[in-house]
């Protein structure tokens, strides 16, 4: 199965969250079980809805079995490989911001303007 089969059903918003983590987890992999890492977290009050989550697993589980092998596995010039085509995946989703991007975008805009 390729990711391109999985993510072309999700909004580019949804797709390009879960080609992030899915990125996130192939370069932290090793360190992932070893610290207890969550791939999810970063810091930010903004998790990622169920539905990234849910795709992330499924894109991060298409890349292991074409691998054929689990992710803390793959060695760096595959970690290098598989960022590249995470990179050209996202580069080809539309470039067009969905709204809740745009409203994002508009409250962090926001955010930074002066108080009147």
């Amino acid at each position: 199965m390729q990711i391109t089969s999985i993510i072309d059903s999700y909004s580019p918003e949804i797709a390009r969250s879960s080609l992030y983590y899915a990125a996130r987890y192939i370069k932290q992999a090793e360190n992932v079980d070893k610290y207890e890492k969550d791939i999810f977290e970063d810091g930010t009050k903004n998790l990622p809805t169920k539905e990234v989550r849910d795709l992330t697993l499924k894109v991060v589980a298409v890349i292991e079995e074409r691998e054929g092998m689990k992710a803390p596995d793959f060695d760096d010039a595959t970690v290098i490989r598989l960022l590249d085509e995470i990179t050209d995946l996202e580069s080809a989703l539309s470039p067009e911001l969905s709204d809740v991007e745009r409203q994002h975008a508009a409250a962090i805009a926001a955010g930074m303007l002066p108080p009147e």
